[in-house]
């Protein structure tokens, strides 16, 4: 349905710096958390580990640089192959999809979009977790069949980490109320609604006039970190090669969060799945009790 025989929509949701970076972090903790998944699956089917890590044996460099390009790969295609499912999934719905790249805030940003369509509420839901469900289970697939392919780790790591923009828009349109209907556009989404549907139901936009806690503000400084350690710490692994930086941990050998190991046999960078859990936790409790405290003790 064309755009032109609707009203104006109620609301357009677009990405913003500070959207960004929250779903840079939540894409960074589901990248290692999917990875974490995905390893234990294959170790289950096939009765041996994977450890999510990035090691090398003492071959100089180039086994570095093209163990750091076939990631970049992997990367890069499966951006691509998510991209063309949501244009699939577009087009079973009746839309026209159309494709990009683009650099937004210093990251680059593939998109399929639809741009004068609308779709139901539900199918645009479809429609934004098709790659993530696809994808990911024709992985798991394919890892179950295949054990010589446990390079699909990656892949779902990789996807299901790239999908939480798709699953942040999915979750504010099951708040919304079903007769809506939604635009794709490049950088964030249209809601249009029927006269019935006033612009409070739409949960989309904050309420910018609500003063934030203080706490909260270091909460997201928090999450922030911990998405740019991650991210610099994959980026830096060639550097740290290159330059014979010498083992260090973050942590200790009794707690310990991440760690560099570069000796005579080889070198790796690894991260404990369990503290990131445990410190992913405490943030969420943190979060919680705030909110809790708020509601209880409201500011005057």
């Amino acid at each position: 349905m064309s755009i032109l025989t609707r009203n104006q929509p109620i609301y357009v949701f677009r990405l913003t710096p500070e959207i960004s970076l929250i779903w840079t972090t939540l894409g960074s903790l589901l990248l290692i958390l999917a990875a974490a998944g995905a390893s234990w699956y294959y170790a289950i089917i096939h009765q041996q580990s994977v450890i999510f890590s990035v090691e090398g044996s003492d071959g100089g460099i180039w086994p570095v640089i093209l163990a750091f390009v076939g990631v970049l790969a992997i990367i890069f295609g499966t951006i691509f192959v998510h991209e063309l499912v949501h244009g699939i999934a577009f087009a079973a719905f009746g839309g026209s999809p159309r494709y990009g790249l683009k650099v937004k805030y210093l990251l680059p940003l593939a998109y399929a979009t639809s741009p004068g369509n609308l779709f139901h509420r539900n199918a645009f839901i479809v429609i934004g977790l098709a790659p993530l469900i696809v994808i990911d289970v024709v992985c798991l697939l394919l890892l179950a069949i295949f054990p010589q392919a446990s390079w699909l780790i990656w892949v779902i790591a990789f996807n299901t980490g790239g999908a939480v923009g798709d699953i942040w828009i999915a979750v504010q349109l099951l708040r919304c109320p079903q007769s809506i209907q939604v635009e794709d556009r490049e950088e964030g989404v249209a809601i249009y609604a029927p006269p019935s549907v006033t612009r409070q139901e739409i949960p989309f936009a904050k309420d910018k006039s609500r003063p934030h806690s203080s706490l909260k503000s270091l909460l997201k400084i928090a999450f922030m970190t911990l998405a740019l350690v991650l991210i610099s710490s994959f980026l830096l692994i060639p550097i740290f090669k290159i330059l014979e930086i010498p083992s260090f941990i973050i942590g200790n050998n009794t707690f310990w969060i991440l760690r560099w190991m570069n000796n005579p046999t080889g070198f790796g960078l690894e991260f404990n799945l369990i503290a990131f859990i445990m410190l992913f936790s405490m943030l969420l409790l943190l979060g919680f009790l705030t909110k809790v405290v708020n509601l209880n003790f409201p500011a005057k």
